[in-house]
């Protein structure tokens, strides 16, 4: 901080003479002050310090005094000094004083604070005196140094508004048609400011400030829940989950200047509705570190926004009920203002706010008998098309209050405002009564009828069956129900028992695993001649091959040296131990070597008494 004392007085701190007195005595109220040096070379190093007050006729100058008896604790206390006597024997200089508030003198100064670039000082300034730079600015306190390199430490406000997983309702409406909960909405992050104000008679000159944001998070999850069943509705609205001072943060200097800032956090939602709808969405978002926000307060056309394009965006949606549709905008806002008091000129407040982002998502109940996410086998009919869209914006407003000077009125400005699409995706669903049997069309989704007259039961054709396409809910008269087979979510199954005409039974459908023969049934049923063997029936997994239905001549096998029957292992093989790998069919059926086969052969015993086949 360069300041710039009124009517061209010089300036001298008491600091340049720390550890060079033996004593100080300011009392105040004699309107004296003297100081004691240590040695005759500290009292001529204090005497050249003002020899430019001693060349001037009335000897008046403004002592900045950082003593604790002759100002309040961790503060300086300027004195304005009339006049000074000097007692070279006693090595004291004494003063006649009056005390100064800061607000008579601290009408001119320039005011770095953050990590800022070196200003060159005024070179007119120079030959009068100035203060130097501040190096630490908090709790009052000023370190001043000689020269004019405007440094001081970093200024930072953290921000950690919400908590992971907390709840809290967003919107209910009057009528219980629609409501919308936030179930993890936070931010976190810190944000950086530097600055730079000038200040000339107790009048603005420039304020400029230059804010930039550090591992900045926002979290945004919102729980929508509709339950109407009527005609498409709308409705929207905003609520702030927070707002309050950041504590423990901001710069003083006392009696000249403050900086602290206040967050909020805001959350809004607009919905169109019909139908029944219980549906999670929203995003994570992550502001990039090297994005800042540069503020003149003078200039708005000099204001920006930069190194926001990194911006990371992370959607989320999981939708666990919809019949109808659902189109819905969240946006996560929070705001950071900067609150500026500078003594005897007026206020100015920065406002940054962000909407990290606004998302939309349209969802929309669908059917497709081929498949709505996906054409493949087992596809689930129903689901849930979804697209969304993020819009990410940045503003400023300047708020500015300065008495009677209105040469600087307040404004608001847009920064950044662009729109991304986050793409299209289908949740596979199970949505009871959406298909072809209440109208429904096939590309877009209505809300169930609810009411109506029932029509002709659809009919279904499994491999070797007829049946009828009914609820799962009503008992199947047949048996069990097998899927795949009627059109609808997995609710509506075929029940191959329930015959919707007159027409017999078919035959039944005949299998052929390797080396066998058989005839397809339900696996509900017990198969007489052993094990099911699956994959030689057509329909879904309940109906299987039941090889001991019909008798199939057994097939011969010829492992090395040997011959023999292909048959189950459930039965006992009279030779012995059964080998693998020379019969067709499942691992339950291997080769018996010692089992008969056409064309004389017999078992015997060879010379060293093994038993062998010799045909």
């Amino acid at each position: 901080m360069t300041l710039h004392a009124p009517d061209g007085l010089p300036i001298i701190l008491m600091e340049r003479f720390e550890g060079l007195t033996s004593a100080v005595d300011c009392k105040g109220d004699d309107h004296k002050m003297s100081l004691t040096f240590k040695t005759q070379e500290a009292y001529d190093y204090a005497l050249k310090t003002w020899q430019i007050i001693n060349e001037d006729d009335d000897k008046q100058f403004l002592l900045i005094a950082n003593h604790n008896a002759c100002s309040p604790e961790d503060e300086r206390q300027p004195y304005k000094v009339s006049s000074v006597t000097e007692d070279e024997a006693d090595l004291t200089i004494s003063m006649a004083t009056n005390i100064t508030q800061w607000s008579e003198v601290a009408g001119t100064y320039d005011l770095d604070f953050g990590k800022v670039a070196v200003r060159q000082p005024s070179q007119k300034l120079r030959p009068r005196g100035f203060w130097g730079d501040i190096v630490n600015v908090g709790k009052g306190a000023l370190e001043a140094a000689q020269g004019n390199a405007d440094l001081s430490k970093s200024v930072n406000f953290a921000v950690a508004v919400g908590q992971p997983g907390q709840k809290t309702n967003i919107y209910t409406d009057d009528k219980g048609r629609f409501s919308i909960d936030c179930i993890d909405c936070y931010i976190t992050g810190t944000w950086q400011v530097q600055g730079h104000i000038v200040v000339q008679g107790f009048v603005l000159q420039d304020l400029t400030l230059e804010a930039a944001p550090q591992d900045f998070k926002a979290k945004l999850e919102l729980e929508a829940t509709v339950t109407s069943s009527k005609s498409p509705d709308t409705l929207q609205s905003s609520k702030e989950l927070f707002s309050a001072p950041i504590p423990g943060a901001g710069i003083a200097v006392t009696g000249i200047f403050k900086l602290g800032a206040t967050v909020s956090y805001e959350v809004g939602t607009s919905a169109t509705f019909a139908g029944t709808a219980t549906a999670d969405f929203g995003l994570s978002a992550s502001l990039p570190n090297g994005a800042k926000v540069v503020a003149d307060v003078n200039n708005p056309s000099d204001s920006s926004a930069t190194g926001w394009s990194g911006s990371s965006l992370t959607p989320n949606f999981e939708v666990t009920k919809l019949s109808a549709s659902l189109t819905l905008a969240a946006f996560s806002q929070p705001k950071i203002a900067f609150g500026l008091e500078l003594v005897e000129v007026g206020n100015v407040d920065i406002a940054v706010t962000m909407k990290l982002p606004e998302i939309s998502s349209t969802l929309s109940a669908d059917y497709d008998p081929k498949g709505v996410c996906s054409q493949s086998a087992g596809a689930s009919k129903t689901g849930v098309k979804l697209e969304n869209k993020a819009d990410e914006s940045l503003s400023l407003q300047i708020d500015v209050d300065l008495g009677d000077d209105n040469s600087k009125p307040s404004w608001s400005k847009t920064l950044l405002d662009f729109s991304q699409p986050l793409g299209s995706d289908c949740i596979p669903l199970n949505i009871p009564g959406l298909g072809p049997a209440d109208g429904t069309s096939t590309t877009s989704a209505k809300p169930p009828s609810g009411t109506g007259s029932d029509t002709t039961p659809t009919t279904c054709k499994p491999p070797g069956k007829t049946g009828i396409c009914q609820s799962t809910s009503k008992t199947c008269a047949g048996g069990a129900y097998m899927s795949g087979y009627c059109p609808g979510d997995d609710s509506i199954k075929c029940c191959p028992a329930a015959s919707s005409s007159s027409a017999p039974a078919p035959s039944p459908t005949t299998c052929a695993p390797p080396g066998k023969t058989g005839i397809c049934q339900s696996a509900s049923k017990t198969c007489a001649g052993g094990a099911y063997i699956s994959g030689y029936c057509p329909g879904d997994d309940s109906v299987r091959c039941c090889p001991s239905a019909a008798a199939a001549t057994p097939t011969t096998c010829a492992p090395p040296g040997k011959t023999g029957i292909c048959q189950s292992t459930s039965k006992t093989c009279a030779g012995g131990a059964y080998i693998a790998g020379y019969c067709p069919g499942d691992d339950s059926i291997k080769c018996c070597p010692n089992a008969p086969t056409a064309g004389g052969c017999k078992m015997r015993r060879d010379r060293f008494g093994k038993r062998i086949i010799a045909c």
